[in-house]
């Protein structure tokens, strides 16, 4: 019994700085930067970065990915862009990409992987909350395009 009471202590202290619940994320009612934090906790299956973040609060069609160990970014333009995923035939690993319509987004001579990871559910919710970061940037590129067109410009 006191093995056991010790082990589980363990692994409570092994545990402090995670999160104790699961928390649900409502796509439709959460800000693009809650969007956003919640890719950044999927950083294990990141490949661009691990910091997910829209620098610019009047932006919300750029999102910005850090990568605090090679001490880069990269600016994504969500406007237009669409994601899919796919498997890699050689590796059996599933990954994320972005176009612009036709325009793959490129990282060097090949398709920027955006998230890859051995599970397709690991994908599927990366590629998701993508898609409802880009849906943000739509209604809010439409908002914008309606009150400049009811001011005259």
């Amino acid at each position: 019994m006191s093995l056991a009471l010790t082990a589980c202590g363990e692994i409570r202290e092994r545990m402090q700085g995670y999160p104790s619940e699961d928390t649900v994320l409502n796509l439709d009612t959460a800000t693009s930067n809650q969007i956003a934090d919640a890719l950044s906790q999927m950083s294990r299956i990141s490949t661009v970065g691990d910091d997910w973040e829209f620098l610019n609060p009047e932006d919300p069609c750029t999102v910005h990915v850090l990568d605090k160990n090679a001490q880069s970014q990269r600016a994504l333009n969500l406007l237009g862009a669409s994601f899919s995923i796919h498997r890699d035939m050689q590796t059996q690993r599933y990954y994320t990409t972005m176009r612009h319509g036709e325009q793959e987004e490129q990282d060097g001579q090949q398709a920027l992987r955006l998230f890859e990871g051995d599970t397709y559910h690991d994908v599927f919710f990366a590629e998701g909350y993508l898609q409802a970061l880009t849906q943000k940037c739509r209604k809010s590129h439409l908002l914008h395009a309606h009150n400049t067109a009811d001011l005259g410009f």
